[in-house]
C-alpha cells in the first residue's frame, strides 16, 4: 500500500484540514481550486452536510457538476455519511458532528443527535430527491421550465451523444464535399492548416466552438480584423508593402559595405542583410529579417546581433535595445499587422466550411426537436444572462434555491 504524502502529524496536513474546514463553512462563499484526488468532493459533502445540520430542505440546495460520474458520487458519499450518522452512537456521532463544525462534542444534546440521525430518511423522502446534477441536466430541468423564454421548442428532448455524433459527421461530410466542390481552394487552405490532422481539425473547431463561429455573422471580416487589431490589406499585400515597397534598400546597401568590413558578428549581419535583398520571396525575405529580433525557436532576442563597435547608424536601423532601430520597429509592426490578417483568413476560410455544416445539424436538430449538450448550456447561458428575462427567471429560482 502507497504511504500517504503527509501524515496526520504534519503542520501541511493540519494547513490542508483548516483550508477545508474553511471552505466547507456554509457561511463562506468559496471557491476551490486544488489538484486530483486533493478533497475537493469531501469538501462539497461536507459543505452540503452542514447545510442539512442547519435545517436547510434538501430541495434548496443546488450541487452542480460537469460529469454524470461525479454526480453519481457525490449522491452515493453524502448518504453513506447520513447513513452512517443515522446508526452511529451517541459519543461518536459527537465527536463526528465536532469535527465537521468545528465544535466542540459536548455541544450536542440529545435534540441536536436526533436531528443528524434523521437527515437520511428526510434526504431519501425529498420529493424529486437532492438537486446533485450535472451541467446539462441543470440546463435541460431550467429550459423546460422556461421553454418560451429561452426560444426552445417547448417538449425539447435531450439527443444522446452518440446520437449528435452521427448527426454531426453526417452534416461534416455534406460541408466537406459541398466546400470542395464550390471552392477547392478554400478547402485546400483549410486541410493545410490543420496540419497532421488535415480538414479534421476545422471540423473539431466548429464542433467546439460553433455558437461562437455563427454569432461572428455572414460579414464576419469587419469584426474579425477589429478584434485583431488587423489591417484591412491582405496577407500578401502587407509582406509586399513590408519587404518590397517601403524597404530602404539604399540604407540596407550602405549598412552591409560597412558591415562586411566588422567582426564576425557584424558580417553575420551583413550576410542576413544581403540575403533578404537578394531573394525575390518576400515570404522568405521577411523570414530572413524577422532573425533580426527573433531566435531560432521565434523568441524575442535579448541583445542585438551586432557588437557596440559597429557604427551608429547600423544601431539607429537595427537596434533591439531603447531606443529601438527604425527598421526594427517598422518590421515588428508589419509582423504584428501580418499575424493578425493570417489569423483573420484562417477564420475566414473555415467559417466557409463550418457555417455550412453548422447550419445543417443544426437544422436537422431541429426536424428531431432535439438539443444537443452544447445547445442546453448555450440556451441556458442566454436565459440567464438576456436583459429583462434573466432577472424574472433568476426571480423564479432564488423563490426555490437557498444554496
Amino acid at each position: 500500500m502507497t504511504e500517504p504524502v503527509f501524515s496526520p502529524d504534519t503542520k501541511a496536513y493540519s494547513d490542508a484540514g483548516r483550508a477545508q474546514a474553511i471552505a466547507a463553512d456554509p457561511n463562506r462563499s468559496a471557491w476551490v481550486a486544488a489538484n486530483a484526488g486533493s478533497g475537493k468532493t469531501k469538501v462539497l459533502i461536507d459543505r452540503v452536510a452542514r447545510l442539512l445540520l442547519r435545517d436547510a430542505p434538501p430541495d434548496s440546495i443546488l450541487c452542480i457538476t460537469y460529469t454524470r460520474a461525479a454526480a453519481n458520487e457525490m449522491i452515493s458519499r453524502l448518504f453513506k455519511r447520513l447513513g452512517d450518522w443515522s446508526v452511529m452512537e451517541g459519543a461518536d456521532l459527537s465527536r463526528r458532528l465536532a469535527g465537521l463544525e468545528g465544535r466542540a462534542p459536548e455541544d450536542y444534546d440529545d435534540a441536536a443527535l436526533k436531528k443528524a440521525r434523521a437527515l437520511f430518511a428526510k434526504a431519501l423522502e425529498t420529493p424529486g430527491g437532492l438537486r446533485i446534477e450535472t451541467i446539462h441536466a441543470f440546463s435541460a430541468r431550467l429550459l423546460r421550465r422556461f421553454p418560451l423564454e429561452a426560444g426552445v421548442i417547448p417538449g425539447f428532448r435531450d439527443i444522446e451523444e452518440a446520437d449528435a455524433e452521427i448527426l454531426w459527421q453526417t452534416a461534416a461530410r455534406q460541408a466537406v464535399l459541398e466546400l470542395a466542390d464550390r471552392d477547392p481552394a478554400v478547402l485546400d487552405k483549410v486541410a493545410l492548416q490543420g496540419g497532421g490532422l488535415g480538414v479534421n481539425s476545422a471540423l473539431s473547431l466548429a464542433k467546439s466552438a460553433g455558437s461562437t463561429l455563427m454569432r461572428l455573422g455572414k460579414d464576419a471580416g469587419p469584426t474579425l480584423r477589429q478584434a485583431l487589431g488587423a489591417p484591412d490589406q491582405s496577407v500578401a499585400d502587407l509582406l509586399r508593402d513590408a519587404v518590397e515597397t517601403h524597404l530602404p534598400r539604399d540604407d540596407y546597401r550602405g549598412a552591409i559595405e560597412v558591415l562586411q568590413a566588422g567582426s564576425k558578428r557584424e558580417q553575420g549581419l551583413a550576410a542576413t542583410l544581403e540575403g533578404a535583398l537578394n531573394t525575390e520571396d518576400t515570404t522568405e525575405r521577411f523570414t530572413q529579417l524577422r532573425s533580426l529580433w527573433r531566435d531560432s525557436k521565434g523568441d524575442l532576442r535579448k541583445s542585438n546581433i551586432f557588437t557596440k563597435k559597429a557604427p551608429p547608424f547600423i544601431a539607429d536601423l537595427f537596434s533591439i535595445t531603447v531606443p529601438e532601430g527604425r527598421e526594427i520597429s517598422r518590421l515588428k509592426q508589419a509582423e504584428t499587422d501580418i499575424l493578425g490578417a493570417e489569423a483573420t483568413e484562417r477564420t475566414l476560410d473555415i467559417l466557409q466550411l463550418a457555417r455550412p455544416l453548422l447550419q445543417t445539424y443544426a437544422a436537422e436538430k431541429t426536424k428531431r426537436g432535439a438539443l444537443d449538450f452544447d445547445d442546453l448550456i448555450e440556451a441556458a447561458r442566454r436565459l440567464l444572462t438576456r436583459s429583462g428575462l434573466a432577472a424574472w427567471v433568476l426571480y423564479k429560482l432564488d423563490g426555490g434555491l437557498t444554496h
